[in-house]
């Protein structure tokens, strides 16, 4: 099974190749239009590439606005959220190897986090990259 077609569902135990070690990947979005997130983390590195819209993100401590092209890295531990969105943002999301004795999916450091949360669509800040 050489493609997995991460429109239809994301790779993960059970519908990747057996060789592969990667815990999950697939495509997420944010709708300008009621979108929601959950500010999370993983036991492993988590990767997104950005390839439509723009927002604001959090990961790591830190926020930074993100446009199409952009990689968002985040280590395991770490926690990354989507903060607010200035048009849809669609990407793709890969999640490294998890470790030994690792959980997997979205981990959440209280209760309140795991509800998630609605992302606020605002007006592009004018300092916002080019």
């Amino acid at each position: 099974m050489p493609v997995v077609r991460t429109s239809e569902a994301s790779m993960k135990s059970g519908n990747r190749p057996d060789w592969c070690s990667v815990t999950a990947a697939g495509v997420f979005r944010v709708s300008t239009e009621g979108g929601r997130f959950d500010c999370h983390f993983h036991d492993c590195d988590e990767y997104w590439l950005i390839y439509k819209g723009k927002a604001r993100v959090m990961s790591e401590g830190n926020e930074f606005y993100v446009k199409p092209g952009d990689i968002v890295c985040t280590r395991a531990g770490d926690e990354h959220d989507c903060v607010e969105i200035y048009e849809d943002l669609e990407a793709f999301y890969f999640e490294d190897a998890t470790p030994e004795g690792g959980r997997t999916g979205h981990l959440h450091r209280d209760d309140e986090k795991a509800k998630g949360h609605s992302v606020p669509h605002k007006p592009l800040p004018a300092n916002f990259p080019t």
